[in-house]
């Protein structure tokens, strides 16, 4: 199968041979000697350059879970993904929380210092990412670790559509950079010029970034907005909302009616979506994440 790419780059196979169906099909598969033999033996991707993959992740969406970036760029190795934190702990440029799911199970997350920053900015740079890109420490709020840690799932599951079409990811922003870039440049022109300046200018920063409008005139802001450019070399964007179960129906339905990807956060946002007839679990949107999953499966 074709490899996916982000940023420019193939993105990161399982490099075991196929193992036989599992029970558990969530479980972090085993594996620690032979973890990358075959894969050495094929050319596959390095330990070092699957490291800076997962550290350049963690610094562009500010909190990632670390079973899903052991999925994303370990081939779900629960030892080479260990290996690979352990080391970045020492050398003081990732911290490790715990947060608490829905259902009452424990998952880790996994957010850069500021040491940590300057080089995944580094990694990013040598990874020929956008210059623009920005990299990220997070801070931790245990109330919205499962929304933030759904959106790098979210943003996994749109770039494997735009690989699908041919289309390479350049760049990645959160809804925090979108209404900083909008609130400065509208600020701006009203110190200047007065309010009706500061309107036009909110209008005119927006349909630059791609931010559609809705009745009411107000800027409707995703969770994330993928840059890309496809095959030919042409440009575009994906806004990215991530739905829990206690959003506003109405809210949900201007931003699905703006072009809006929608992706449900756990069951109860996907029997909205459902409900809504935006979707639901049976195309994918529902995003399981690390506490929907088997809770004897450990994360080291």
């Amino acid at each position: 199968m074709r490899g996916r790419e982000t940023f420019g780059r193939p993105a990161e196979p399982d490099p075991r041979p196929a193992a036989p169906p599992s029970r558990n099909s969530q479980r972090l598969r085993d594996g620690h000697r032979r973890e990358y033999a075959a894969s050495r033996a094929r050319g596959s991707i390095s330990f070092e350059d699957r490291c800076a993959g997962a550290l350049t992740d963690i610094g562009v969406f500010g909190a990632v879970s670390y079973r899903d970036l052991a999925e994303a760029r370990f081939g779900g190795h629960p030892h080479t993904t260990r290996r690979a934190v352990n080391a970045w702990i020492r050398k003081g440029w990732v911290e490790e929380h715990r947060a608490t799911g829905p259902k009452g199970n424990p998952f880790k997350i996994l957010s850069l210092t500021r040491e940590g920053v300057v080089e995944a900015r580094r990694k990013a740079t040598r990874r020929g990412m956008d210059p623009a890109q920005r990299i990220r420490s997070h801070r931790m709020k245990p109330a919205e670790a499962g929304h933030d840690t759904a959106i790098y799932r979210a943003f996994r599951k749109e770039r494997q559509l735009l690989a699908e079409r041919g289309a390479t990811v350049r760049r990645v922003r959160l809804d925090a950079e979108l209404k900083s870039a909008v609130a400065r440049a509208s600020e701006a022109a009203r110190l200047k010029h007065g309010r009706e300046a500061a309107d036009a200018e909110r209008h005119r920063i927006a349909r630059e970034l791609g931010l559609p409008l809705d009745e009411r005139d107000k800027v409707l802001y995703p969770d994330a907005q993928i840059e890309y450019a496809d095959a030919e070399g042409r440009t575009g964007r994906v806004n990215i909302e991530v739905a829990s179960g206690n959003y506003r129906e109405p809210a949900l339905r201007a931003k699905a009616a703006a072009g809006f990807a929608m992706h449900a956060n756990g069951p109860a946002a996907a029997g909205l979506l459902r409900k809504l007839g935006l979707g639901g679990g049976e195309k994918g949107s529902w995003l399981k994440g690390p506490a929907d999953r088997d809770p004897a499966s450990v994360e080291l």
